[in-house]
């Protein structure tokens, strides 16, 4: 028989969730705005439905104690897969925020060194500048006049 959402949650069993495919179960997950990750097991999945409907108080909590999920290789597995992606995802933004201080203090050397050479380019036309001014004072005839 073709799974009815709408069956399911006008009355919802252990037993007929247990009957349930993956895709399935996540419709329903889905209807109830309840979050879980893609990667989980079905059984970890229809365990967050479950806790869900208990919580709600639309199931009694004593599904919860006739429900026991065991852990495989599997979920073992998944967790170090997800351990070692959380890894790569932090270096990657730990490298981002390298690679951006890099560039930020590059930026900082680029302004402190065109504020130097300015400074420079200033004392240097302020030195001829007054050895000019003190040259017309003393000889007129430099100035063109």
């Amino acid at each position: 028989m073709p799974f009815n959402l709408d069956e399911f949650v006008a009355s919802p069993s252990v037993e007929e969730l247990d009957s349930l495919k993956k895709s399935e179960i996540v419709k329903v997950e889905k209807h109830y705005g309840i979050e879980f990750q893609p990667l989980m097991r079905k059984d970890e999945i229809k365990r967050y439905v479950l806790e869900y409907l208990v919580d709600e108080s639309i199931l009694p909590s004593t599904v919860l104690k006739t429900v026991i999920t065991v852990p495989t290789d599997n979920t073992f597995e998944l967790k170090r897969l997800e351990i070692e992606m959380n890894k790569e995802v932090r270096l990657k933004e730990m490298e981002r925020e390298v690679q951006k201080e890099k560039e930020e203090r590059e930026m900082q050397m680029q302004k402190e060194r065109e504020e130097r050479e300015e400074r420079e380019r200033r004392n240097r036309l302020g030195y001829w500048g007054i050895r000019c001014f003190k040259a017309r004072k003393i000889c007129p005839q430099i100035s063109g006049g």
